[in-house]
């Protein structure tokens, strides 16, 4: 999808919004759709400008009072027409609802401006340090970037935009991401994590960030990692293609790249968890960011059991039967706070 293509869905869906917003009333807007039209407009500032643009556009129209000295030429009757009421007989209004909806109409736009000034100032303030995408625990989101490249988070995630004019530039601080990168080989892709960067033309890749350090899973396309900033300014970089993986530890040697099974190593863009031989700890640990109920141990032993599967992010009850089946007693006490698992008291 071109600019010119992204441009006129923000137009359409900008209308859509103004539409629907102008034509409601304030009491009539219910609390989900405020929310919608907040995240739409925090996906891309080409929705603020689009929506800008059309309240501006309705409020000149607004203003305009002089339509009847607007000339538009001679218009023949037709002989046919028959005249309802005499010229000169008054015209006695049945209702007061175009002045509800004018009246309407200008309070959603000083609503809206107000919005709109707010979100701009945000977007200023941040300033040299990028647009700020973030979810939060138990949200995943999907958002398009000025250029088309698609960005999937995943719940916990928070990642900085800085496009340059020669660079398009992301810093992932925390969580983990899938990138499907616009192709533009005059305008490089970047992912910074730490101190790793991942370049990128044209590709799908996953940026995780962890215990582990920085991991960069390649499905489709090729990318190049670089572990410190040292290694970008001499070119020591390690080149990817689709099907591998390479971990960055926060400390020590990079592990080698290595084939992997991309379907199975980015299982959580598609809603599932694999765990490898990890603690139940971990386990549990990763079904909380993808839950709203909490899991909790309160045994040690029971923690550091190893587990290996595969799962449903957000269907923690099958993780609780698999634990209930491993073999050994296990208590689940459910309360307000959450689901706590531990032993019977001996």
């Amino acid at each position: 999808m071109d600019m010119n293509d992204r441009r006129t869905r923000a137009t359409h869906e900008a209308t859509q919004w103004w539409n629907r917003l102008s034509i409601l009333k304030q009491t009539e807007v219910s609390q989900s759709d405020r929310e919608s039209f907040t995240e739409w407009l925090r996906e891309s500032p080409l929705h603020v400008s689009e929506f800008l643009r059309i309240a501006h556009v309705h409020d000149s129209l607004e203003r305009f009072n002089l339509w009847d000295q607007v000339e538009v030429g001679a218009i023949d009757e037709p002989g046919n027409v028959v005249q309802l009421r005499d010229d000169d007989e008054p015209v006695v209004e049945q209702s007061n609802r175009p002045v509800e909806v004018r009246s309407r109409v200008r309070l959603w736009a000083v609503a809206a401006s107000a919005c709109m000034i707010a979100i701009l100032g945000a977007w200023f303030a941040l300033g040299l340090r990028g647009d700020l995408i973030e979810s939060k625990q138990a949200e995943r989101r999907q958002v398009m970037l000025e250029d088309g490249t698609v960005v999937q988070l995943e719940p916990e995630t928070r990642l900085r935009v800085k496009y340059e004019d020669e660079l398009r530039r992301v810093e992932l601080e925390q969580g983990r991401a899938l990138f499907r990168v616009a192709k533009n080989p005059q305008r490089p892709f970047v992912v910074s994590a730490d101190e790793t960067s991942v370049r990128a033309v044209g590709t799908a890749f996953g940026v995780e960030t962890g215990s582990r350090g920085v991991v960069v899973t390649v499905a489709e396309g090729k990318v190049a990692v670089a572990d410190s900033p040292k290694a970008r300014s001499s070119g020591a970089e390690i080149f990817l293609t689709a099907g591998q993986q390479v971990i960055v530890p926060d400390s020590g040697t990079v592990a080698p790249v290595r084939a992997v099974d991309t379907t199975r190593a980015l299982a959580w863009a598609q809603g599932q968890l694999v765990f490898e031989n990890d603690t139940l700890a971990d386990v549990v640990q990763e079904f909380n960011r993808y839950n709203r109920v909490q899991l909790s141990i309160t045994d040690a032993q029971l923690a550091a059991r190893k587990v290996s599967g595969v799962f449903d992010a957000t269907d923690s009850e099958t993780l609780l039967a698999f634990i209930r089946q491993s073999g050994n007693e296990v208590n689940i006490t459910r309360t307000e706070a959450g689901i706590v698992i531990g032993t019977p008291a001996r």
